[in-house]
């Protein structure tokens, strides 16, 4: 489902879609509030409160496909919030440490929204494609087309083909589920 589909079985009270969305989006909240130099504790208070305060403002977001945006945003906010606060709480003696007021720059946010909808385009794929996109972009090592072939049970001449369709299955995903990174044309190989 797209953000926009499961946004609408939001609002009409379906609390799957909410898990469904929360589970989705969860890496991408807690990435933004763990690279914010929070403490444990702060990092779990973001998280939940940039849930709830989506959950709050849910019948003002006009722009569901935008989703994401917002959860970095909020996400980005909070953790800003909560940096502030403690760096009034924190003591002046020496011994304590004020917090570096390190936050993460708006590149860094983009590149984690970008992930976040690569993962969730990735999860759409059938699992012989998912597997084929782990193998050749996710590796923990670089695989040779015979070593992904055999993983993969399929000639090593036939893994061409099969990559090509598995990119483009992936970049139709990516552009129905209104991924603005990428164009809808001929042009851009992914």
């Amino acid at each position: 489902m797209t953000d926009q589909q499961l946004w609408q079985n939001i609002l009409a009270g379906d609390e799957e879609s909410w898990a469904q969305l929360i589970q989705r989006y969860q890496s991408l909240v807690y990435a933004v509030a763990s690279r914010a130099g929070l403490s444990m504790a702060d990092i779990s208070d973001c998280f939940q409160q940039t849930w709830v305060s989506l959950y709050n403002h849910r019948k003002n977001l006009t722009n569901p496909s935008r989703l994401s945006a917002w959860l970095v945003t909020t996400a980005k906010r909070e953790a800003f919030r909560l940096k502030e606060l403690a760096s009034r709480t924190v003591s002046d003696n020496l011994d304590s440490q004020e917090p570096d007021g390190r936050f993460l720059p708006d590149e860094e946010l983009e590149h984690l929204e970008n992930q976040a909808h690569l993962e969730i385009a990735i999860d759409q794929l059938d699992r012989r494609c998912q597997d084929l996109v782990e193998l050749f972009f996710f590796a923990p090592e670089n695989l040779s087309y015979k070593q992904i072939a055999s993983t993969l049970g399929i000639p090593m001449n036939s893994l061409g083909p099969i990559r090509k369709r598995c990119l483009e299955r992936l970049r139709k995903i990516l552009i129905k589920n209104g991924f603005e990174g990428i164009r809808n044309d001929d042009s851009n190989p992914l």
